[in-house]
């Protein structure tokens, strides 16, 4: 593969012609608060419905797999339309948009007095989040050149690491921390989210004046959304590198809610059962997390310079077994407290997730067609949103009726069977 030297050369990074270096230090902070964001939502969760909401103990994991899955059902039908839009329109206005809309719903959150009102305001989130989200991926793949895309991707992936270690370290406290300033429980969480709110909103103002604001390829205008989106559908038919990476998406995206919505979830419960405080379990789980942080820090770089080095249909084969692996590990840990064997599972699990993540978005900017790209990132998206259903569902489903590792345990077996697919289409390219 060999760059188009009329872009600019970024660092390690060739970039897209017409993208300048600012456009890409604006993308890698939006992208870090985009997933800090996201994050956020998933940690200081149990808190409001703990001790805002007053949610018994024995019903959060339904509680919380109901409002993701409402979430990802709101998703469902903003992605698809938004992909094939943002195509049209430009990346930039969309994620905007989207990241305003996202803090409208962050303020509101915490002013819920019922689980009702609750889904009312997580519908405002999930549409500011899926607007926001689509233009994020398509424009990963817009702004690097295919010979640095692995690089490119690995180094968002390692960026945005630092995103959840300021949550897990830095805004996992903020309880606890308006509490020891004299707030009561249910004022500290309002004030939580409203931190949220404020960097959302601070994020669309550096997506207004940092993002390219033009188009990557020319588009029909009679095409309409509907009729591009399924073009992106049906192009993974004719591709399966393309297929693949919306399997991948399915995976991927179930992996890391997973670890959202239960990570800290099953700290609370356990440390329910052994009467550690809800504050002091969430500031534990932080704790923990630093581990995945740690193995995305060493492992991301590192995987992304073999993503532009190895046929990258086999590289996912490797990064889903990691997964696997990672999740299965994760899921045969008794007690979060006890310290060692969960950083060392965190860390195993760190490295695979991230691998399934780079590995997916790496691939989908490969094969997707620049004309369909926004498109293509859509169905991505729609089909992650799928995932991310499944793993909520039921992933709180077994929480709380098997047990507090059972939603790992699960992730084990999908990311396997991911793996599997991947083998068999570099089987049957030839592409071992």
């Amino acid at each position: 593969m060999e760059a188009d030297t009329s872009g600019i050369k970024f660092g390690p990074f060739w970039l897209t012609p017409s993208v300048s270096r600012v456009n890409a230090v604006s993308y890698f902070f939006s992208s870090f608060m985009f997933v800090a964001l996201a994050t956020f939502l998933g940690f200081i969760q149990p808190y409001i419905l703990s001790e805002v909401l007053q949610i018994p103990a024995d019903q959060l994991g339904t509680v919380t797999g109901r409002l993701s899955a409402f979430h990802e059902c709101i998703a469902l039908f903003v992605m698809g339309a938004i992909g094939a839009l943002s195509d049209r329109t430009g990346r930039r206005i969309i994620c905007v948009v989207g990241m305003l809309i996202w803090a409208v719903g962050l303020a509101l959150y915490p002013l819920a007095d019922s689980v009702l009102q609750l889904f009312g305001f997580r519908l405002v989130i999930a549409i500011g989040v899926s607007t926001a989200s689509v233009a994020v991926i398509a424009t990963m793949q817009d702004y690097p050149q295919e010979p640095s895309r692995g690089k490119w991707t690995g180094t968002n992936s390692f960026i945005t690491s630092f995103a959840i270690l300021l949550v897990s370290v830095g805004l996992a406290r903020l309880p606890r921390i308006f509490q020891d300033a004299g707030f009561t429980s249910i004022d500290a969480g309002r004030l939580t989210f409203w931190v949220g709110a404020s960097l959302a909103v601070f994020a669309a103002l550096v997506i207004r004046f940092g993002w390219y604001g033009g188009r990557f390829a020319r588009i029909e205008k009679t095409s309409s959304a509907l009729a591009r989106f399924l073009e992106g559908l049906s192009e993974a038919r004719r591709n399966p590198g393309l297929a693949l990476a919306y399997i991948v998406a399915f995976a991927a995206r179930g992996d890391l809610v997973v670890i959202g919505s239960f990570y800290s979830l099953w700290f609370l419960r356990a440390g329910a059962d052994q009467g550690i405080s809800a504050g002091d379990a969430i500031v534990r789980a932080g704790i923990t997390m630093i581990a995945l942080q740690f193995a995305v820090w060493v492992w991301a770089p590192v995987f992304g310079w073999i993503l532009d080095r190895v046929n990258r249909v086999g590289a996912t084969a490797l990064a889903m077994s990691l997964a696997a692996i990672g999740y299965f590990t994760l899921g045969e840990v008794d007690n979060p407290f006890n310290i060692t064997f969960a950083i060392a599972a965190t860390f195993l699990l760190g490295i695979g997730e991230i691998s399934a993540v780079i590995a997916g978005n790496a691939l989908l900017g490969q094969e997707a067609p620049l004309r369909i790209r926004g498109a293509a990132a859509g169905v991505f998206n729609v089909v992650g949103t799928l995932g991310i259903l499944f793993a909520t569902l039921v992933g709180g489903e077994i929480f709380d009726r098997i047990g507090y590792t059972a939603p790992f345990t699960m992730m084990a077996i999908v990311n396997g069977a991911v793996a599997l697919i991947a083998i068999a289409i570099c089987i049957k390219s030839g592409n071992r």
